[in-house]
């Protein structure tokens, strides 16, 4: 069992999750409890669930949760798309976003081959 905020991948996935707090912020009232609240409920649940994994037995547990958080990332991923798409993220805005998103992903993708 390890202390999960040392982990860089965790420190990113967070910042990520704070990163969508603040770009949905300003989102228009009838989102809400649409694509905002889904945006910042999946974007939370990524760190969420590397912390989780960092409590686990084994490394085999550990990289079931991680494969859930990938998985969870390229949600993430298509539903700042859909932002993007109903304009609601600028081009500029989604392109960073998307950045983060990606780095997030082959940070976790490594993290899980590692552990085998």
């Amino acid at each position: 069992m390890q202390d999960f905020k040392n982990l860089l991948v965790w420190q990113k996935a967070h910042e990520l999750a704070l990163f969508t707090y603040r770009i949905t912020a300003d989102f228009p009232k009838e989102e809400l409890f649409g694509l905002r609240n889904t945006l910042r409920k999946t974007s939370v649940d990524i760190p969420a669930f590397v912390a989780e994994g960092c409590s686990k037995a084994n490394d085999q547990e550990f990289g079931k949760l991680l494969r859930t958080a990938i998985g969870l990332n390229n949600r993430l991923e298509y539903f700042a798309l859909v932002a993007k798409d109903l304009e609601l993220l600028s081009d500029a805005i989604h392109k960073e976003y998307e950045d983060r998103i990606v780095e997030v992903r082959k940070m976790l993708s490594g993290l899980n081959q590692k552990l085998g």
